[in-house]
């Protein structure tokens, strides 16, 4: 992660050598932009898997492979339509995609046994943003806006016990939500060469209140029995995001750049419908564990470098 962070640093520094401003746009301009992102994902699904397994008395370690790259991050577009009036400079309407996903492994242990784990997962997110572009001085510009987010998580869990008992698992989740959130943005141009920028989510839900549907279906055969954990709800998250960088221009409207991505959601489930069967009995212990599973507030959590490139059409 640190060579692969100074390599992009010194990538940076050699085409920094014939660069202009980032941000500025020139009329009534479509940014196409795209890029690739590196760095940790953890999902508030790993955490909600604890409380499951409490009930058996196993303990789970955390997962791994949470580190990797993902191609398709901040894929889509910015529209700005010039007003230059006084300090406001632009209006603009934009989508952006963000997909992630991860392949984790990790190792369970019960008091006579040992469990060993799997599970394919995707987080898709994408976010349409409104605002508006402010320009107190020439090589200074602020850009509120209103970002409506929408997000879901797919996971799909194998499990192998080899103990005492010996189990076969299968886990699926599922979320979704949507919510409207409040954000700025700030760009300044070092010279007529190179920009710093920086993006902020201020505040969320805001307007539109989240609203989402959380599911999760767990069923386990051992040589002790059967059992089957289910629950089915609302979901609801909230946004935390810091993100700072730089960009150039390598020719004319084709921009590259590299930032720091720090972003949290905040997220939960709401009065789901919670049920858990140890053979054909009911359990209420397995029961409230799920609905404790569901209720829990966790954090998504991802952090790393993203790199990429911006290109302008006038129209």
């Amino acid at each position: 992660m640190k060579r692969t962070f100074v390599f992009l640093l010194v990538l940076f520094s050699l085409l920094t050598t014939s660069v202009y401003a980032q941000g500025k746009v020139e009329g009534n301009t479509l940014r196409v932009k795209g890029g690739l992102f590196l760095g940790s994902l953890r999902t508030d699904l790993e955490k909600r898997n604890f409380y499951n397994d409490i009930v058996r008395t196993e303990y789970n370690q955390e997962w791994q492979n949470n580190q990797g790259i993902s191609l398709i991050n901040d894929w889509g577009f910015d529209y700005f339509q010039s007003i230059n009036a006084g300090i406001l400079s632009n209006l603009f309407v934009g989508l952006h995609l963000n997909r992630f996903g991860r392949g984790y492994e990790w190792n369970s242990f019960y008091p006579t046994g040992l469990g060993i784990k799997e599970a394919d997962y995707r987080f898709l997110y994408s976010d349409i943003n409104f605002g508006v572009t402010l320009s107190p001085t020439s090589n200074f510009r602020i850009l509120p806006k209103y970002v409506l987010r929408s997000m879901s998580q797919t996971m799909e869990g194998s499990y192998l016990g080899i103990g005492a008992p010996a189990y076969l698992g299968q886990d699926t989740k599922n979320t979704t939500g949507t919510s409207g959130l409040l954000g700025v943005g700030f760009e300044f141009d070092l010279n007529d060469r190179a920009t710093l920028f920086a993006d902020f989510l201020l505040f969320g839900p805001f307007l539109l209140n989240s609203t989402g549907s959380y599911s999760s279906e767990q069923f386990r055969v051992s040589n002790a029995g059967a059992s089957f954990n289910y629950a089915n709800g609302g979901y609801t998250f909230n946004s935390e995001k810091l993100s700072f960088g730089a960009s150039i221009v390598v020719v004319p409207k084709l921009r590259l750049f590299l930032s720091f991505e720090r972003e949290y959601m905040n997220a939960k489930a709401q009065s789901p419908i919670a049920l858990s069967f140890d053979g054909n009995q009911f359990s209420t212990l397995g029961t409230l564990m799920e609905f404790v599973s569901a209720t829990a507030e966790h954090r998504i959590e991802v952090s790393g470098l993203k790199f990429g490139a911006t290109y302008d059409l006038n129209l």
